[in-house]
């Protein structure tokens, strides 16, 4: 009897090993997981408020975010209207979500009629 047990169970687990073996599974990849929700949400909340708060700092008046972008991970493009709302005077900033600072900046002068200001590197209202 105890051949017999032998033989089923060498039978048994030759078939489930060949199972095995036979079964195509998916191709797995060394990429990178993408940043969960989650990351991404806190990444932008802090983008938004470290960037609004070097804005007031620098003396601008925000009065709404009008874009925020992640240009790539850790950059965001954050663009903030300026007070008084409605004006066309925008705010573009840099940020560099590692170095947790913004990097750069430049006013727009009145957009809603198409025209822009000049230039402005991080300096405050009117440099």
């Amino acid at each position: 009897m105890a051949p017999l047990r032998s033989v089923v169970a060498l039978v048994s687990f030759s078939t489930l090993l060949g199972l095995g073996c036979a079964v195509r599974t998916p191709e797995r990849r060394m990429v990178p997981d993408t940043p969960s929700t989650v990351q991404q949400e806190v990444g932008y909340d802090d983008a938004i408020r470290l960037s609004r708060d070097y804005a007031v700092t620098q003396g601008y008046e925000v009065s709404e975010v009008a874009e925020a972008t992640q240009v790539r991970p850790n950059y965001w493009r954050i663009r903030f209207g300026l007070a008084p709302r409605g004006s066309g005077r925008l705010l573009d900033l840099s940020f560099d979500a590692e170095q947790r600072r913004v990097v750069g900046a430049t006013e727009l002068g009145d957009t809603a009629t198409g025209g822009s200001g000049p230039g402005d590197t991080g300096g405050g209202p009117g440099r």
